[in-house]
């Protein structure tokens, strides 16, 4: 069995169950995190046992997003260079096509609160439930980031993409079900047994099914472009997140001065709702 440091895995009848585990920071994503993330997924792509695999969050978060901190600068402690910056944005966005390119179903339960780049995580599953208590949404831009895998437009329709990404907004379930951001929404006690549900139908199914299918549909989006968008998405989002603006200077003179909590704080107060 398989054994981590931010995740646990646990497998039975077939079901793998994934889980990201730091509920003291929300489940941010922390580079040490990634990088078990892709070990495990590793192992699970390699296991014949697991026909399908569950994913969620401890506590009252599926993720929070990337972490902040750990996302700030390079190993010595210094500010990330473009070209630095560049390489842990394509880093995070290669783990998160292993969840796209995986042989195996990946389920989201999201459990909680799935901001930023975990939102963009729980897109890239191929099922998508929600607890009643689930809130969605990207407002890494309204700290001065990008969307790391722009994997939104692909989910839901162009109006609605547009806003959630211009505007940093975030959704309860029931309105990330409304427009397509998940499958559907069920109360919080009910999470993990539906998700078992329907990771049994598929479990059921012959395994040779289940991988051409979901290889198949893959590749109608890829056909439509989808890798194209996020090479390109790589690109703009490296300018972005190294671009040197008045509102970006702010945060980071609060930071240096107060911490990342006051920065954050001086950041939500910019957007009373």
């Amino acid at each position: 069995m398989m054994a981590f440091q931010t995740l646990l895995y646990d497998e039975r009848d077939g079901i793998g169950y994934l889980t990201l585990n730091r509920p003291d920071k929300l489940n941010a994503l922390s580079q040490t995190l990634m990088a078990e993330f892709r070990e495990a997924l590793e192992g699970i792509e390699a296991n014949p046992d697991v026909r399908v695999l569950i994913l969620t969050g401890a506590g009252r978060a599926f993720s929070a997003g990337f972490d902040i901190e750990s996302e700030a600068g390079e190993a010595d402690g210094g500010p990330l260079s473009v070209d630095g910056r560049r390489s842990r944005l394509k880093a995070n966005i290669d783990t998160f096509l292993m969840v796209w390119n995986l042989s195996k179903p990946v389920i989201a339960a999201v459990n909680g609160y799935a901001l930023g780049g975990a939102c963009e995580l729980v897109q890239i599953c191929d099922v998508k439930i929600a607890s009643e208590r689930a809130m969605l949404g990207e407002p890494e831009i309204r700290l001065g980031f990008g969307a790391p895998l722009l994997m939104t437009p692909y989910s839901v329709n162009l109006a609605m993409a547009k806003e959630l990404l211009l505007t940093g907004d975030m959704m309860d379930a029931y309105e990330a079900a409304r427009i397509g951001m998940v499958n559907r929404v069920v109360p919080h006690d009910n999470l993990i047994a539906e998700c078992e549900r329907v990771a049994t139908k598929i479990k059921n199914i012959p395994a040779i099914g289940i991988k051409t299918t979901k290889l198949s549909v893959n590749r109608a989006l890829e056909s439509a472009g989808f890798l194209s968008a996020l090479n390109h998405n790589l690109e703009l989002m490296t300018q972005f997140d190294t671009a040197e603006t008045p509102e970006q200077e702010e945060f980071s003179r609060i930071r240096a001065e107060g911490g990342l909590r006051a920065a954050l704080e001086w950041s939500r107060s910019r957007f009373p709702d």
